[in-house]
This record gives structure tokens, sequence and C-alpha cells, in this order.
């Protein structure tokens, strides 16, 4: 009986070196979103793709694009009021909100743009440039 006790004693040492009251330590890393760059800023697009401009807040954002022929522009309004883009050679339907358009930049040049319904918003501009040469 004894060594039973014995035996119990040292399982019961064994376990109680297993089990620990301290809590284990966790690394929380906090994140933060990302800010959204200010209407202003030229974003380049050096390929011929799809680049997005959101209205609101009566803005276009962003104001200005950079982009190479052939580019695509979608406008997105996430306003509650209703928009229509114009520009010369280019004029969108009504945009109400979560409507969407798109127009294909053929040519080169400046094209400015604007809200024909809010001609007091600040204009939007589209760079348009040839594409770089293939190496």
């Amino acid at each position: 009986m004894y060594k039973r006790w014995v035996i119990c004693l040292i399982i019961v040492a064994a376990l109680a070196g297993c089990v620990s009251k301290e809590e284990p330590e966790v690394n929380y890393t906090v994140t933060q979103a990302p800010t959204p760059p200010p209407p202003h800023v030229v974003f380049p697009v050096p390929e011929n793709s799809t680049v997005y401009v959101k209205i609101f807040g009566l803005a276009f954002i962003p104001s200005t694009l950079n982009v190479v022929n052939g580019t695509t522009v979608q406008w997105t309004n996430e306003d509650r009021a209703t928009y229509v883009i114009t520009g010369k050679g280019f004029r969108s339907p009504e945009l109400n909100k979560r409507d969407s358009w798109n127009y294909t930049f053929n040519e080169t040049g400046t094209f400015e743009y604007n809200c024909s319904i809010h001609p007091f918003m600040k204009s939007g501009q589209i760079i348009v440039d040839s594409p770089p040469p293939l190496k």
C-alpha cells in the first residue's frame, strides 16, 4: 500500500509541474486601416487597364489620373446626389447612387471633366499619354 501512495505522489508531482497558473504571453498587434490619399494626388497608370474614380461629397476621388492611351476610366457615384460626367467628347448618363459609367480614352491629351449638374464642383482631369515602348 505504501508503494501505491508513493506512485500516486510521484504522478501528482509530475502533473503539477505541467500545470502553470501564469497566463500565456500574447502579442497583440493593432493595425490601422490605411488612410485614403487626398483627392489631389496624381496616380500614374503605366499600361492600359481600368482605373476607378469615386464620386463622393461633391468631389472626384482621385481628381487627377495619369493613364496611357486605351485606358478605361470608371466613375462610380457613392454619394446621394445625382451626377452627370461631362468632358470634351464624352458625357455620361445621370448617375444615381451606386451607378457606374465607363469611358475609354483612345487619344492622348489632357481631358478635363466636371459634373454638369453641379458646376461648382472642382473639375477632374485625365492625362492620357502614349504607352511606353516595348523593350
